[in-house]
């Protein structure tokens, strides 16, 4: 990053990326990021300096110094802070056009889409500086991410931030499977998903509206790999009435080293938040079960499994973020330098995916 923007051809490449010389001053003006231009000539030389200062690695006051030697701003590193400051909603408005052209110009061949969803936290720095989370989407196939949103980091993750696509199917992981109406926003919707859920974390029901007992389900697999039962969902006492909505429950057995290690975070969790370990939960933990809203004829249990050990290729994703662009290291607390140094990472990051065309992931673990 930092050869193409000490480069004329390189710099001049990632501008085309993101459109002419016009485009990116009228974008800057409606975004409120290029009202003055004292000491900042043009929105290619802003931008510059925010890509400088975020995946560039570089400080505000050597971001300034650097700008000065090059010709492309003269500034104070206070001018440059209130100048990024007021950037951050650009830069953000940047990263979101690559990612909703990449939508536009996506050809699935007749596949429906794949949505992996997660999110991240990144820590502001300093004892008590507010934290972000990072929530995001990504392709598989393409080995892109296709959606994001930064909200502070006490929002929680849903299973519904981002609008599902036609056909689509969303896969997440257990911290996305406790919320009933974010679940049943997807169910509803105009595709699918595939959610790890907990043995108690929903209110399960049996067709019948009878309460659901997930553990004599599991133990009535025996010795089967894997099982399922149709359930409904309800939204239990705490949470007001609800008509409970149907959904697919597969539960698959993990192989028995898996298991045991399972069984030992169980204890390792427990015993850190002075908890007796419940018998049944010992038991669940040697078992994934995968919630779904995908036909059991057109998408069997070992299809549901290999959906969700796809869950590995955003997880991965984001290790790449954090160790290529050092998204873990934010150095601002200042929350509007905040979101510009993160913004600015994640337009590097696409504008990175684009050019390089990552192949796929693979999974580091068999197993579900």
């Amino acid at each position: 990053m930092r050869q193409a923007l000490s480069s004329g051809d390189g710099w001049a490449e990632v501008v085309a990326r993101l459109g002419t010389a016009d485009d990116l001053a009228a974008s800057a003006r409606d975004a409120g990021a290029l009202t003055r231009r004292r000491g900042v000539a043009d929105a290619s030389s802003l931008l510059r300096l925010g890509l400088c200062y975020g995946p560039g690695g570089m400080s505000l006051r050597e971001t300034a110094a650097w700008a000065q030697m090059q010709g492309i701003a003269k500034l104070s590193d206070v001018a440059l802070l209130k100048r990024l400051r007021g950037a951050a909603d650009w830069f953000g408005h940047l990263a979101g056009r690559i990612v909703a052209d990449r939508a536009s110009a996506s050809d699935r061949l007749g596949q429906r889409p794949l949505r992996l969803v997660d999110g991240t936290a990144v820590g502001a720095p300093g004892r008590g500086g507010a934290g972000w989370r990072l929530h995001m989407s990504y392709d598989p196939r393409a080995s892109r991410f296709t959606d994001f949103e930064l909200t502070d980091g006490s929002e929680a993750e849903r299973l519904d931030r981002f609008e599902p696509e036609t056909g689509e199917i969303r896969v997440a992981d257990r911290g996305f499977g406790h919320r009933p109406d974010c679940i049943r926003h997807l169910a509803e919707g105009p595709g699918d998903y595939v959610v790890r859920v907990h043995w108690r974390g929903l209110h399960w029901l049996e067709e019948t509206g009878d309460r659901f007992d997930v553990m004599g389900f599991l133990e009535g697999l025996g010795n089967d790999d894997s099982g399922e039962a149709r359930v409904l969902i309800g939204r239990g006492k705490r949470q007001g009435s609800w008509e409970a909505f149907p959904a697919r429950l597969v539960a698959l057995r993990l192989p028995p080293e898996k298991a045991e290690q399972a069984r030992a975070r169980v204890r390792s969790e427990n015993r850190r938040k002075g908890r007796a370990v419940q018998p049944q939960t010992l038991a669940a933990a040697g078992h994934v079960l995968l919630l779904t809203s995908l036909a059991s004829e057109d998408y069997p249990a070992e299809h549901i499994a290999a959906l969700y050990r796809l869950r590995w290729q955003v997880e991965i994703a984001f290790k790449r973020l954090k160790r290529l662009l050092r998204l873990d290291t934010l150095r601002a607390r200042d929350p509007d330098l905040a979101r510009a140094w993160i913004f600015a990472n994640l337009l590097a990051a696409f504008l990175i995916e684009d050019m390089l065309r990552l192949p796929p992931d693979s999974s580091p673990s068999t197993g579900p």
